[in-house]
C-alpha cells in the first residue's frame, strides 16, 4: 500500500473518532438535561399537588362556614386564606406561593379560589429554565341541604346521679346546649335550614297539645304508651284505620309492664313534666326547654325512639304543621335533606306497656331496635347516631345496634366530658355530610 493512501485511511480513523466524541458529548448532555428535567418536574408535581389539596381544603372550610352563616364573606375569605397558608408552609421554599384569590356567591353557595404560583428550575437552570408557572384553581358548588333532627333524650330518675362531679342531666343540658350552638346559626337562613325536635322521654312520653289528637281524646295526663297493635312503624293516627291506629295511654297498659331488669315495679308509669318539642331552628327556645327537664320516672326507650322518628318523618305533616311541618323523604333521595335521629341513655330500656307475653324480658329493647331498623331501611334512609351515657352494658348494645354502621354514629360516653364530646362529633358529621361537593 503507497504511503498516501496509508495516510488518507488514518485520516480517515481520525474523524471516525472525532465524531463518536461529538455524538457522545451530545448524548452525555442530553442525558443530563433530561435528567435536570426529571428532578424539577418532581418538584414541580411535588409543589403543585400540596397547592391543590390546600385549595380544596380552602374550599371545603369556606363552604362550611358558608353554610353555617355565622360569618361574614370578609371573614370566610381570611378564614381560608388563613387555612390555605398553613397549609403550603412545607412547600414555600420550593418557590413563590401567590395569594388566594377567594370569591364567595353566598345565593349560590358557591366557592371559587384561583392561586397563582411558581416554582424555581435547579438543574434545569442550565438549559435557560429558570421557573415554571404553577396555576391552580377550584370551583365547588356545595349542596344546600337542610337537617332536620328528632332527638329522643334520656330524663329518667337515674338521670339525677353524679358522674365525674357532675349531675348526668346538667351535663346533658351543656352537651345539648353546645351541639345547637354548633348547627344553628345565630341568623338563621331561611332557605337552608337546620331544625331540631326533642322528645324527652321517660316511663312515657308527654306529648303535651298534640296528646289528644293521637290517642283519640284518651289521655288525660298528656302522656302517650305504644299502638297496642304493635305497629312499629311512622304510620300517622288515622282513627278507625287498621295500621294507623291512636296511641294507647295509661290506663290501657297498667298490668302490661315489660320487667326484664327484674326490677321494674307494676306501677313503673309516669308522665314526665317535659314535652316534647316538634322541630324548630328558634336556638334560644330548644335551649331554654331542654334546660327545664327534670329526672324522673323508668326508662321507655323505644317510646323516645318513635317520636323522635315522627317529628322528622314526612308522614307527621298533619300533626306537626307549620314550621314544625317534617319535609318529605323525596328530598333525601334528591340530596338536598338530611333527616336524622338522635339517641341517648344511661339505662337499661326496662319499661313497656306492650309487648309479646311469650318473650316478656326484651319489649322495650326489641322494639326499639325495629324501629330503628324501620327508619334506617332505604325508603325512608334516616340516619341515626346514638350515645350510650354511663350505661350498662345491655344498654350499650341497643344503642348500638340502632346507630347507622360505620365511624362517627355511635359513641359510649363515660363522663360529662365524653357526653359533650360525642355531641360535638355529631354535630361535626352532619356538617360534613351536609357540605357534600
Amino acid at each position: 500500500m503507497s504511503t498516501r493512501w496509508k495516510l488518507q485511511v488514518k485520516t480517515f480513523g481520525s474523524d471516525d473518532e472525532g465524531a463518536v466524541a461529538v455524538l457522545f458529548g451530545l448524548l452525555t448532555f442530553m442525558l443530563f438535561f433530561m435528567g435536570a428535567i426529571a428532578v424539577d418536574y418532581s418538584r414541580i408535581y411535588d409543589m403543585r399537588s400540596r397547592i391543590s389539596q390546600a385549595v380544596d381544603a380552602s374550599s371545603l372550610v369556606a363552604g362550611r362556614a358558608l353554610l353555617d352563616g355565622d360569618l361574614g364573606d370578609s371573614a370566610i375569605v381570611d378564614l381560608a386564606t388563613n387555612f390555605f397558608n398553613e397549609n403550603v408552609k412545607s412547600v414555600r421554599n420550593m418557590g413563590t406561593i401567590g395569594t388566594p384569590n377567594i370569591k364567595i356567591d353566598r345565593p349560590n353557595g358557591t366557592v371559587d379560589i384561583d392561586v397563582k404560583s411558581e416554582v424555581k428550575m435547579t438543574l434545569a437552570r442550565v438549559s435557560g429554565f429558570t421557573k415554571m408557572d404553577i396555576p391552580v384553581s377550584s370551583a365547588a358548588t356545595y349542596q344546600q341541604k337542610d337537617i332536620e333532627i328528632g332527638m329522643a333524650l334520656d330524663i329518667t330518675g337515674s338521670m339525677s346521679e353524679v358522674v365525674g362531679g357532675k349531675r348526668k342531666i346538667d351535663a346533658l343540658k351543656t352537651a345539648f346546649e353546645q351541639f345547637a350552638d354548633r348547627l344553628i346559626p345565630e341568623q338563621p337562613n331561611p332557605a337552608h335550614r337546620v331544625r331540631i325536635g326533642v322528645a324527652p322521654y321517660s316511663s312515657g312520653i308527654n306529648m303535651g297539645s298534640y296528646a289528644s289528637a293521637i290517642s283519640n281524646l284518651r289521655s288525660k295526663d298528656g302522656c302517650v304508651t305504644e299502638r297496642k297493635s304493635g305497629l312499629l312503624t311512622d304510620a300517622p293516627v288515622i282513627v278507625g284505620t287498621p295500621g294507623a291506629e291512636p296511641f294507647l295511654v295509661k290506663e290501657d297498659g297498667k298490668d302490661d309492664i315489660d320487667d326484664s331488669d327484674g326490677s321494674t315495679p307494676k306501677n313503673a308509669y309516669e308522665c314526665p313534666s317535659a314535652s316534647l318539642m316538634p322541630l324548630s331552628d328558634d336556638h334560644d327556645a330548644l335551649v331554654k326547654a331542654v334546660k327545664a327537664f327534670k329526672p324522673q320516672g323508668w326508662t321507655a326507650g323505644h317510646l323516645g325512639i318513635q317520636w323522635a322518628w315522627n317529628m322528622v318523618s314526612d308522614q307527621w305533616g298533619g300533626t306537626f304543621n307549620g314550621d314544625s311541618a317534617p319535609e318529605s323523604y323525596s328530598r333525601v333521595k334528591e340530596k338536598k335533606l338530611i333527616k336524622a335521629v338522635i339517641l341517648m341513655t344511661d339505662g337499661s330500656f326496662n319499661t313497656a306497656y306492650h309487648g309479646n307475653k311469650a318473650d316478656k324480658t326484651n319489649w322495650s329493647k326489641t322494639q326499639a331496635v325495629k324501629l330503628c331498623d324501620a327508619m334506617k331501611a332505604a325508603d325512608k334512609d334516616v340516619v341515626v347516631f346514638s350515645v350510650a351515657f354511663d350505661a350498662p352494658a345491655d344498654a350499650q348494645k341497643t344503642l348500638k345496634a340502632c346507630a347507622t354502621p360505620g365511624d362517627g354514629y355511635y359513641a359510649n360516653a363515660s363522663s360529662p366530658e365524653q357526653l359533650e364530646a360525642a355531641f360535638t362529633n355529631f354535630a361535626a358529621k352532619l356538617t360534613q355530610l351536609r357540605i357534600t361537593k
